[in-house]
C-alpha cells in the first residue's frame, strides 16, 4: 500500500535557508563569534558507535575545529541508535547557543520525507556547518562468495545475506530500495555498525553490504570483498556504475535518488537558531580544518576523501535532497514503509547489569548487548509476570528482540 505523505514544500525550505544565508561570509562576524568560544567546551555528537567512518570523520573534524577556535575544547560524544536518529534529535533540539554540533547519516533526509517514527527534527531549519566529503556507495559482496557480479546477486538462488546497522540508517534504506528495484533475493540482519559487517564477512556470517567506498575500499584491497557495482561519484570502485547497467525507470530512478546523496557525505550541523556570528565563527573553523594540511594526510593515509562543502551550500544541497516529487515519494514510502523485523532468540543470559538494565546473550553466533526497557519490555521467568531486575545470569530464555540500535527487547521469557 502506498503511503500517502505530504511534500516539504520548496518555499518553506527555502525560507528556512535565509536564516542561514551568509554564514561564513562575514570575517567580522566570524572573528566576534571566535571570541565567545573562548573558555567554552563544544559537544560533537557522532550519531553512530565507535569505529567506521563517521567516527573517524567526527574525530578528525573536531580535532582541527578545535585548533582553528582557540581556547575552545571539543569533545566527541558517541550516541549510537535508530539509524543516527536519536543523534540527529540531540543535534538539533540542543540549546541554540552553538555549543553543540554533530553529524549524522544522509539516511535521514528519508527519514523525514517519509516521517518516521522518533523523527525530532527538520533538516531544512538546521545550522549547517559544512560536509567534509563526496562518498560514492557500494555494493560489496565478501570474497568467499560464488557473487562475482551484479547479475550473479539477482540470479542467484542461495539467499543472500546482507548487513545493516539499523532501520532508517542510509545503509538500511540504500539495500532495500535497491533489494526491491533490483530483484534481490536476500535477508537483511541488522546491528552491525562500523567495521563490524566486515569482520563479520570475514566470519561467514554476512554475504554482503551496501556502503561508503571509503570505508570498505581498504577491505577490499587487502582481498576480502569485492564491489559489483558503484552508485554515484565519478568510477573509482573498479565496479560498473550501477546507473550505467539498469534499463527499467524505477531501478534508473532509484540509482539517481541514492547517487545524488554521495555529494552530501559526512556532515557536521548544529540546531536551527545558532547566532549568526557563532555559526559564522564555525563554518570557518570547519573551511580552515578542511584545508589543513595536516588533516588532508591523516585522511589520505587511511584512503578517506576529502571533498569539502561549506554553510549555505551545504544547506541548499540538502533543501534540495528535501524536495522532491511525489512519485518518487510515493516509490520510497512503499519500499521502504516495513516494520523493522525482530530477531527471536531461544538462548542463555550471559550477563545481566545489576539492575537488569543491560543484558548480552548470543544469537547466530554472535553476543548481542540489549538494552532491556523497564516499561517496553514485557517479561516473565517462571511463567509469571516480572521485571528486569529479576533477570539473572545463566537463565534460559526466549528474546524477541528488535535488531539494531539498542536491541531492544520486546519479550523476555525466561525458565
Amino acid at each position: 500500500m502506498t503511503l500517502h505523505l505530504p511534500l516539504l514544500r520548496t518555499s518553506a525550505l527555502a525560507a528556512a535557508g535565509l536564516v542561514l544565508a551568509g554564514i561564513g561570509a562575514n570575517p567580522a562576524a566570524a572573528a566576534d563569534g571566535a571570541d565567545f568560544y573562548k573558555g567554552k567546551t563544544v559537544t560533537y555528537i557522532v550519531a553512530t558507535g565507535a569505529g567506521g567512518g563517521y567516527d573517524f570523520y567526527g574525530r578528525l573534524v573536531s580535532k582541527y575545529m578545535q585548533k582553528y577556535l582557540p581556547g575552545s575544547t571539543f569533545v566527541v560524544k558517541n550516541v549510537p541508535g535508530a539509524g543516527h536518529i536519536i543523534g540527529a534529535n540531540q543535534v538539533a533540539n540542543a540549546k541554540t547557543d552553538g555549543l553543540t554540533i554533530g553529524t549524522f547519516n544522509t539516511g535521514l533526509i528519508f527519514a523525514q520525507l517519509l516521517q518516521r517514527k522518533g523523527v525530532k527534527f527538520d533538516l531544512g531549519k538546521m545550522t549547517w556547518v559544512g560536509k567534509a566529503a563526496s562518498d560514492p556507495r557500494v555494493i560489496m559482496v565478501a570474497a568467499q562468495t560464488p557473487i562475482k557480479t551484479l547479475d550473479d546477486l539477482k540470479t542467484t538462488k542461495t539467499t543472500v545475506r546482507f548487513s545493516s546497522s539499523g532501520v532508517g540508517s542510509s545503509g538500511y534504506n540504500d539495500t532495500m530500495m535497491l533489494a526491491k528495484a533490483l530483484g534481490w533475493n536476500m535477508k537483511l540482519i541488522l546491528g552491525y555498525r562500523g567495521t563490524d559487517s566486515e569482520l563479520a564477512m570475514r566470519r561467514g556470517e554476512i554475504d554482503a553490504a551496501v556502503g561508503s567506498l571509503s570505508s570498505a575500499e581498504l577491505f577490499v584491497k587487502n582481498g576480502y570483498g569485492r564491489f559489483v557495482a558503484q552508485i554515484g561519484g565519478k568510477p573509482a570502485a573498479g565496479a560498473p556504475m550501477l546507473s550505467a547497467v539498469v534499463t527499467d525507470k524505477n531501478s534508473k530512478a532509484i540509482a539517481a535518488l541514492i547517487g545524488s546523496q554521495a555529494d552530501l557525505a559526512r556532515f557536521t550541523a548544529g540546531p536551527g537558531g545558532i547566532p549568526a556570528d557563532r555559526a559564522a565563527a564555525l563554518v570557518a573553523a570547519f573551511k580552515k580544518s578542511m584545508e589543513d594540511k595536516e588533516l588532508i594526510g591523516q585522511a589520505e593515509k587511511t584512503g578517506r576523501p576529502i571533498e569539502p562543502l561549506y554553510g549555505e551550500d551545504v544547506a541548499k544541497a540538502v533543501r534540495e535532497a528535501l524536495d522532491q516529487p511525489p512519485e518518487i515519494i510515493a516509490m520510497v514510502s512503499e519500499i521502504l514503509n516495513i516494520k523493522p523485523p525482530s530477531n527471536k532468540a531461544a538462548t542463555t543470559l550471559d550477563s545481566v547489569a545489576p539492575d537488569g538494565r543491560e543484558i548480552t546473550f548470543k544469537h547466530a553466533g554472535k553476543m548481542v548487548k540489549s538494552k532491556v526497557s523497564g516499561s517496553r519490555t514485557k517479561i516473565s521467568v517462571g511463567g509469571k509476570s516480572s521485571n528486569r531486575k529479576a533477570l539473572k545470569a545463566g537463565m534460559a530464555c526466549e528474546i524477541d528482540y528488535k535488531a539494531g540500535g539498542e536491541n531492544e527487547p520486546k519479550t523476555i521469557d525466561c525458565k
